[in-house]
């Protein structure tokens, strides 16, 4: 029992004589290097390229640490926009000082809104942060009610929050047709065709073919869809016997 005793007194003292020891430690070496360390006033780095302010603060025998980056409107890229501790602080020499730096304007790409109506466009523009700020109704090819042209191609990067302008097509302008497929059909067909649509047979071509029918139409001029003028002549390739 005694020997346990004596045992843990000389555990205690040991581990008092320790504390003591790193109690001397600080208070003569730790503490006043700290105390005696120089003050200097930090500087205002807000506003600075992140390369001007680790300068400014490593001349002053300070620590510039980036902490984080981050989107904003008001700053250039790399430019600081945050830093702490803040202007005029008074600090130890070798203190670091967090900077926070703009990651610049935030960008989107341009979705792909051709052939789209324009509550489809307007869907996909708010998702990603633009605007559908004008909409010009134009004459087109297209359908009544869809999108016939875009402000910025597909894919180009652009500022989020930019408003964009759309056209929509109103149809084709009056008077006009649009050229039917007549590829395939006879010489007969294609006349009662076009004459349904007010249009006419123009120039007549013919090229030997040995699987096709006599007078059977294999190439016409303008191509189907192509919207021309009432009363326009289609020309067209027939087929003959050798």
């Amino acid at each position: 029992m005694k020997n346990k005793i004596r045992k843990y007194s000389i555990l205690l003292t040991v581990v008092l004589l320790s504390f003591f020891v790193f109690l001397l430690i600080i208070d003569n070496f730790i503490l006043p290097f700290y105390v005696a360390a120089d003050e200097v006033k930090v500087p205002a780095v807000v506003g600075k390229h992140k390369d001007e302010a680790i300068k400014l603060l490593t001349d002053l025998n300070l620590s510039p640490v980036i902490q984080t980056s981050r989107y904003d409107e008001r700053f250039n890229k790399d430019y600081v926009i945050f830093q702490k501790p803040s202007t005029n602080s008074t600090v130890k020499e070798n203190r670091r000082v967090y900077l926070t730096v703009s990651g610049g304007v935030q960008t989107v790409q341009m979705p792909f809104l051709i052939n789209k109506t324009v509550r489809d466009a307007q869907i996909n523009l708010e998702r990603i942060g633009l605007v559908l700020a004008q909409i010009e109704e134009v004459e087109s090819e297209f359908p009544p009610n869809l999108i016939v042209e875009q402000q910025f191609p597909e894919g180009k990067e652009i500022p989020k929050g930019t408003s964009v302008w759309i056209k929509v097509s109103i149809g084709p302008k009056v008077g006009m047709v649009r050229v039917p497929n007549i590829l395939g059909k006879s010489l007969n067909e294609v006349e009662n065709i076009l004459k349904s649509v007010s249009l006419r047979i123009g120039l007549k071509t013919y090229i030997h073919s040995s699987t096709l029918l006599p007078n059977t139409v294999v190439d016409q001029q303008p191509a189907e869809n192509t919207l021309v003028a009432v009363g326009d002549s289609v020309n067209i390739v027939l087929t003959a016997n050798k």
